[in-house]
């Protein structure tokens, strides 16, 4: 015998009969996919989650991008070479990079970002970074490009 997957049923569609078999855990579980219940908001307009510092090439950082189609990239590691490692404020796995000097990287693809960093001619490269989820500084209470311009670069 093959088991079968039981087929989900839509989330306004649930019947105690669905609840009887079951069925309703199973369309909980696939909505709840991958989202973290216990994130707490993130203002993704209020300046005090974002951190800005200065750093010299190498920087030492291993960028990766975001999944699910936003685009952007996040920290994904601080490499002990490199002046990330002894940067203040100190950088945090899962920091996603919003801006590049003065240029809003925010969403832009990875070899697109990294081109920025490797562009910047200074003898140290400003990056903004916010602390919080992906799903704040993409999702509908993100912050619109003025106000970027306007408070972080």
């Amino acid at each position: 015998w093959e088991k079968k997957k039981k087929p989900l049923v839509a989330a306004d569609r649930v019947t105690p009969f669905d609840r009887w078999l079951g069925l309703d855990k199973d369309l909980e579980a696939e909505l709840n996919d991958g989202v973290d219940q216990d994130v707490t908001y993130v203002d993704p307009s209020d300046a005090s989650n974002y951190v800005s510092l200065s750093l010299v090439k190498p920087m030492g950082i291993a960028f990766v991008e975001n999944e699910g189609g936003c685009g952007g990239v996040f920290v994904d590691e601080v490499l002990d070479s490199g002046s990330a490692a002894s940067a203040s404020p100190v950088l945090a796995r899962g920091d996603q990079l919003v801006a590049v000097g003065s240029t809003l990287v925010l969403g832009w693809e990875f070899d697109a970002t990294l081109d920025a960093i490797k562009a910047s001619d200074d003898s140290a490269t400003k990056l903004v970074l916010f602390r919080g989820p992906t799903s704040f500084l993409y999702g509908p209470t993100k912050a619109s490009e003025e106000w970027y311009q306007e408070n972080l670069l």
